[in-house]
This record gives C-alpha cells, structure tokens and sequence, in this order.
C-alpha cells in the first residue's frame, strides 16, 4: 500500500462498493488500454527460470504452451474512485485507473478519491492435463483466448479496520502476521470452517466427471464473427438449491463437540461413506433407533442415545469443527476428534445416570448434553464472507419445547432491526429459510440470540447492538418464511426474535498427564509456543505453528500417535532418527515426519492455532486441530512458492486484498 506521486492519501474502499475489472465479452487486446492491461497470466515453472524467453513472459491472454506448476490468471482492479457512486450501470463507470499506469499514479481529476489497490490471483491446475494445441484452454464463459477474464468485487470489509491497515502497514512481504490490526483479528480456523450458506445453482459444473457443455449453456467463442447463441434454447433454467440441505424432519444441530477421553463419545452404531453429510448421518441413526448422531473427520458418523466415555457435554467454540463433508463440501463434519452433534427433537434433557450398555429401541430416559455452551475467539473477523465477534456465552439445555422450536430455545417477540443490524454476529439468506434452520445456524455458529427477517434472511448475536431490537406489535412482523409458509419469518425491517436459555463460557481443556518415557535431550533449546523450552536434537529449530491437511497430511512419509507420553523431543528424535528433516506435532499426540510440506499444507499460521499441551508434557505444545507445531533441521525448507504468496508481477509492488 502506498501513496501516489502527489502522496495522495490512501483510502479503504467504502461500504457498499461493488465493481467489475475486466469485460467478459472482450477477446481482443488493446496494449494502450489500462483495462486491457489489468487483466494477465502467467505460466508457472518453480525449477526453471525462463525470465529471458519471450514464449514465458506475462501476458494478456492463454499461452500456446503448458505450465508445469499451473498457470495464474490476474486481475488488478481500478483504485481510482468519484467519491459519489458505490456502484453503476456497467459496475465500473463510477471508478477509473490512475492516470500514469493501471497499478499506481495520480488519480483523474473526475475520480479523485485514491483507494487502496486490489488485485486477484488465482492458480488454475492446467499441470494436470495435456495440452493440444490452441484451443485447448478454455474460460467458464466459453472464452478460447483468456481476453475475457475479469473480477467482480463487493466491499465486506469493516472499514475502519482496513484503514488502520492502510496507514500503519508498511511490510512488502504480504505477510498478515506482519500487519498488526490485522494479526490481531486473523482467525485461521473461522476461515477453515465458514461454509458457504446461500443458494448454489443446481447444475453439474464438472466437480465429479467430465461434462459435454459449459455450465449456463456458454459456446466456445473466440471473437471471429458473432458470439454463438446457446446451442438449446429450450433448455429449462437450472433450479437454486440449498448449499446445506436441510436435515431430516425433526432433527437439529447442537453444534461441535470434543470427542471423549477415553473412548468414543457416541457408541451406539457407526458407519463411514464418502457421501457423507449431516442428513445421511442423522438418517443412518434414525434408522437404528437413535437420537443422537455426530459427524467426524469428513465421512464418519456414530449413533448413540447418550454421550458418553468423558466426552464432552458442552459444544466447543464452532471453528474446531472444520472438516467439510465428503459428501458436500458446502457442509461441516466435524473435525479431528471433533463431531458435530445433531439430535432428534423429543429427547428428554437428561437421564438420571449414563449406561455403558446400548439399547437401539430405547427411546425414553435418554441424555443429550448437559449445556450447550457456545464461544468465539473475541475479534475474530477473517477476510471470510462473514465475520464475528460474540461475547463467550454457553446456553443450557432445557426440556422440549412444546411450541416446536429446537430445544432450548424460546420466542421473545417481534423486535426492531435497521441498516446498521440489531444481530451483527452472523447472517445468511437463502429461499429455504425457516425458523428452525436459523436457530440450527446460530447455535452452530455458537450464538445465543436468532433473528429471521424479510421471510429469507437469518440473522446471529448474543445481544441487540445499534440501539435496536425494540419491541414492535406483532403484527409487524408478517411476511411468510420462504421455506415454510405455514411460519413467520419477520418483516421490513422487524424480525422475529428467539434466544437461547442461560448464558455462560464452556471451553474445550486438554488433559496432559506426566511424560511416562523420556526422550534423549540434547544440548540444542528453543522457546516454544507456549513460552516454555523444549531441548531439541543437535540443528533443530523451531518454525513456528503451520497448517496441516488432515486429508492428505502436510508431513506424510511417517508417523506416530502417542495418547500419553506425546513430547516434542519424542516426535523430533523420532524424524531425525529416521533422517527426517521436518517434524510436526498436531492435536496434542500425533507426530508427522518429511523433508518438504505437501498436499497444499505448510502455511504459516498464528501461534494461537497451536493450542493443545503435549500429552507427555503439559508445559509445551503439541499443535492444535489441523495444525502442526513444526521442527526443522538444518537449512530452509526448499517448498515451492506458496499459490497464496505476494505477487509481483512487471517490476512492481501492490497490494494482494483477497
């Protein structure tokens, strides 16, 4: 980030901005255009250099070559504003690039307003398939050449936290951790766990198998003669559905839970499956008797009536459920020893003691958690569509209300909202809303307070900010839910309110008995996480807390897991034992060795990510869900470029905002 000649003042793009940079419809190239120039690739080789071949240099359209580490397609936006108009009839008259360069310069008098500048990248994998000749690249849109790439921006920023960013950041390295306000609210396992909750198109996009036509009916066109028309006309309109399907009738979700101590929490009948989600789970328990079920680790769900060896009865702070669904990715499934707890409706708040005996046909006298408390990190807001920021709250279970709404929860009435929101803590909209999925929502989000307004529209908080959430007649709120038009979902500007009984903070601890085996400890000391000292074998370092990929491992030539004597120095004279030159330590107990990250892991997070204590060493750590406490030995990794490191491209410096 950094000023124009005339040292104009940066500014963050104010509330409500939307542009679009480049023209879908473009597929020649003007040199003398900015809009033109903005938009470029660049064909990605880590072993090569090729800074002197004019066949690899940056260019505006696809190359006639493949790329053996993908290819990066780049937009950089215009930072040039009128200081008027948050958006246009063609989403890019109201802004303009600077006057000496499409990347820096003084701003037009007509747009004098100097944004901060923003620029998109995005690796494309065109490695992993041969390449035939021109044509064999091909845009979503049906464009052959690469011309018509652009991007489209809606501003969701919190706009004074990206102004204290634009004027105390001054690194280059686009480091976050470098960036103060911006450390301090950097969340890597909120941005793991958000999912996406609005409506997706129903049509195949090519996830699974190969496909015949592009999505949305889009022909291959290059710009010679007229664009094609879609070859169906008579096509019917692909349908919206819901990123999450609803669960099945009469199931809720709690939210995330730990799984036990010293066994499974939910013991009662289990199954794996690729296609795995919350419904198939809560379906499978249903089918044998059961009114609990949670999900784990993406494809496994376990059946009970009853949560039991020491698990956890309270839910967790919601981001340590991070895995997605095997079986739809727009869904969580709990995480590493984490399930995602749903239960049928009409379950009694708790049985008098727990049996260690499963009785599938019992449905009376059955327990579900004692309290269902729910946490965030304080600050955290990510780059993440939706931020958050809720007081640590817990909510205690009570007995089945007879109004139908999920357990625990309670109307408070029709209550005032306005533009500013009287629930800032999380939202979502979508045509399939009912009171039941924003209250599911919201108290998976860790929220004790729900809204639902404008028949669609849910919204999360643990009290009513912006001097709203007034009392208003009922009949103000009177529009019909989207997705039960038997049910009121609010009205303009008035929501129907619901709240979660009695309020407290339930935090996930970590038990760590005594080491009960102790490994060589050399003279080599660092500090680690945690501020104690760990003694290493003889050039080993600490690196810092890294992100794993529980999928496919960052470390994967070796392993071990240790329930109770897990240490650092077990784990890395472990890897150096076996000429490993990275060890990493994740969930308190497991350790992984290599010589280089893979499957996309290895990124630097916060310190705060590993927050587990070693299960032989409670004074140092041991990693944290889906991240690793990571060791090196020797020099610096030789990892390839990071797809999310700082660009720049033509002998010039910017900013990367994603």
């Amino acid at each position: 980030m950094r000023p124009g000649p005339e040292n104009q003042p940066i500014k963050a793009f104010p509330k409500g901005l939307r542009m679009v940079a480049g023209d879908t419809n473009r597929r020649t190239y003007n040199s003398s255009d900015f809009t033109n120039q903005a938009v470029s690739f660049v064909c990605l080789d880590y072993n090569t250099n090729h800074g002197s071949d004019p066949d690899w240099a940056e260019r505006p359209n696809f190359f006639d070559h493949n790329c053996p580490d993908g290819m990066r397609a780049q937009v950089f936006f215009p930072s040039c504003w009128d200081g008027v108009n948050l958006d246009s009839a063609d989403h890019k008259s109201h802004l303009a690039y600077p006057i000496q360069n499409y990347n820096s310069g003084d701003c037009p008098d007509s747009h004098p307003v100097h944004l901060v500048s923003l620029f998109y990248e995005m690796l494309v994998s065109v490695d992993q398939y041969s390449y035939w000749g021109p044509g064999t690249w091909v845009l979503a849109n049906g464009d052959t050449t690469g011309y018509g790439h652009h991007g489209d921006f809606q501003n969701g920023w919190d706009i004074d936290l990206l102004q204290e960013a634009i004027d105390t950041c001054t690194a280059a390295n686009g480091n976050v951790m470098d960036c103060p306000p911006l450390a301090a609210v950097f969340d890597q396992a909120s941005a793991d766990a958000c999912t996406l909750e609005t409506d997706i198109v129903d049509e195949n996009i090519g996830l699974d198998s190969p496909i015949t036509q592009l999505p949305g009916c889009n022909p291959f066109w290059d710009g010679t003669g007229t664009k094609p028309a879609c070859p169906n006309a008579n096509a019917a309109t692909p349908s919206l559905v819901a990123a999450q399907p609803p669960l099945p009738s009469g199931w809720n979700e709690i939210g995330c839970i730990a799984e036990g101590t010293n066994g499974r929490a939910l013991t009662g009948a289990s199954t794996t499956s690729p296609n795995m989600t919350k419904a198939v789970c809560a379906d499978f328990c249903a089918s044998k008797g059961f009114k609990l079920a949670g999900v784990e680790f993406s494809d496994e769900c376990y059946c009970d009536n009853q949560v039991r060896n020491g698990a956890s009865q309270n839910t967790i702070t919601w981001n340590l459920c991070s895995n997605h669904c095997s079986g739809n990715e727009n869904e969580i499934c709990g995480g590493p020893a984490r399930l995602t707890l749903l239960t049928a409706s009409g379950v009694p708040a708790q049985a008098s003691s727990v049996s260690s005996t499963v009785q599938p046909s019992v449905t009376t006298n059955v327990a579900i958690p004692v309290s269902v408390s729910s946490t965030h990190a304080s600050s955290a807001v990510t780059t993440s569509v939706h931020s958050a920021s809720a007081t640590s709250s817990s909510a205690h279970a009570s007995s089945p209300s007879s109004t139908g709404l999920p357990l625990g929860w309670a109307g408070i009435g029709c209550v005032s909202d306005s533009s500013a929101r009287a629930l800032t803590g999380f939202s979502v909209a979508n045509d399939q809303m009912t009171v039941a999925s924003c209250l599911s929502t919201c108290a998976s989000k860790g929220f004790s307070i729900a809204g639902v307004e404008y028949g669609r529209e849910c919204y999360c908080g643990n009290s009513f900010s912006n001097s709203q959430g007034k009392s208003l007649a009922a009949p103000t709120c009177n529009i019909a839910c989207a997705g039960d038009k038997t049910s009121t979902c609010g009205g303009g500007w008035a929501l129907n309110a619901f709240k979660f009984n009695q309020v407290n903070v339930a935090l996930p601890s970590v038990s760590a008995p005594a080491s009960s085996a102790s490994a060589a400890k050399p003279s080599a000391s660092v500090s680690t996480p945690s501020n104690s000292t760990a003694s290493l074998p003889s050039g080993w370092t600490a690196i810092g807390c890294r992100k794993d990929n529980v999928k496919g491992r960052a470390l994967n030539v070796d392993a071990f897991t240790s329930v109770s004597t897990m240490t650092i120095e077990s784990c890395v004279a472990h890897c150096d034992s076996l000429g490993h030159t990275l060890a990493g330590l994740e969930y308190a107990r497991e350790c992984y060795c290599g010589a280089a990250f893979t499957n996309g892991g290895g990124a630097v997070l916060a310190d705060s990510a590993c927050n587990m204590a070693c299960t032989g060493d409670s004074g140092t750590v041991c990693g944290g869900a889906d991240a690793l406490t990571v060791f090196q030995k020797g020099a610096s990794v030789g990892a390839r470029r990071s797809h999310k490191a700082r660009h720049f491209g033509r002998a010039h410096q910017h900013s990367d905002l994603f």
